[in-house]
């Protein structure tokens, strides 16, 4: 398991997650925010929501294609949203996460 800091995004149709390595770390990216920095931010480079959509407590899965273009339309890469999400998003605490490979789909929280 590693230590990583929530980003909660309050979305309109669908509420987003990311896992940053530290809030220092988001700090210092959003002083000056580049996507090719992301790497050194974000703990897993994946968006995730909750299984029903909404809220930051529950059962956490890999946001699907479908619910990210819903928020932020179909020209977004997902370092973009990631930006977005560290920009507009709220920091919702540490904790831990599992390391996990990318076949695994839902994390108990």
């Amino acid at each position: 398991m590693s230590s990583a800091v929530k980003y909660f995004y309050k979305g309109n149709d669908t509420d987003l997650i990311v896992f940053a390595k530290s809030q220092n770390e988001v700090e210092s990216y959003l002083k000056e925010p580049r996507p090719d920095k992301l790497n050194d931010v974000v703990e897993v480079f994946e968006v995730y929501t909750t299984t029903n959509g909404k809220g930051a407590k529950g059962e956490l899965g890999t946001a699907s294609k479908a619910q990210i273009e819903n928020e932020f339309g179909k020209k977004m890469r997902t370092e973009d949203v990631i930006d977005v999400i560290l920009k507009e998003g709220q920091c919702n605490g540490e904790m831990n996460i599992p390391r996990v490979q990318r076949s695994m789909q839902v994390y108990p929280l």
